[in-house]
């Protein structure tokens, strides 16, 4: 009975810690995405600072976005990464929608409904892993079109950088 007892106690022990962790990449996420909203639906034309989204997005992330922007004429990312639209209202903040986090290959992954123009939504799903003691956005994908930027697709890259050098 004792050794029952111990068994359960562990389990539930185990399983806050997955909740918390949960939590964390959830409002992490949503601060992320409110901040981001807020920022690009600016009607100033400034970049999101890069402090701000080293603190939300894995460096690994960062650093592929930036290769693939300094691609000249590149068609691998027609919208913006993390919202997968090329404009972007701040009357539409309020309509986000931020869903727990589900553990994902030792990460998380958390549902993100972008409201968008006429009470639309586009559903995001934003995979995070734990780096540098927080919560940290490492990839985007648009669940509403099925589809996702190729910033991990190291052929697609190499094709953009060829089509570039040749001016096609």
């Amino acid at each position: 009975m004792k050794k029952l007892l111990l068994l359960i106690a562990i389990l539930l022990t185990g399983c806050s810690s997955v909740t918390r962790q949960s939590q964390q990449a959830k409002v992490q996420t949503e601060k992320f995405y409110r901040s981001y909203l807020t920022a690009f639906g600016s009607d100033e034309a400034k970049p999101y600072p890069i402090d701000e989204l080293r603190k939300y997005v894995a460096a690994d992330t960062v650093a592929r976005i930036d290769a693939v922007q300094n691609i000249p004429e590149q068609e691998l990312m027609e919208s913006d990464y993390f919202t997968y639209v090329q404009d972007y209202s701040r009357e539409w903040v309020p309509m986000l929608r931020i869903g727990n986090a589900q553990p994902f290959l030792g990460g998380e992954v958390v549902q993100v409904m972008e409201g968008v123009g006429n009470g639309g939504y586009i559903h995001l799903e934003a995979f995070l892993r734990h780096e540098e003691g927080t919560w940290k956005i490492y990839r985007v994908r648009d669940v509403t079109n099925d589809h996702e930027h190729p910033i991990f697709n190291a052929g697609a890259i190499t094709r953009a950088k060829a089509a570039a050098g040749t001016g096609l």
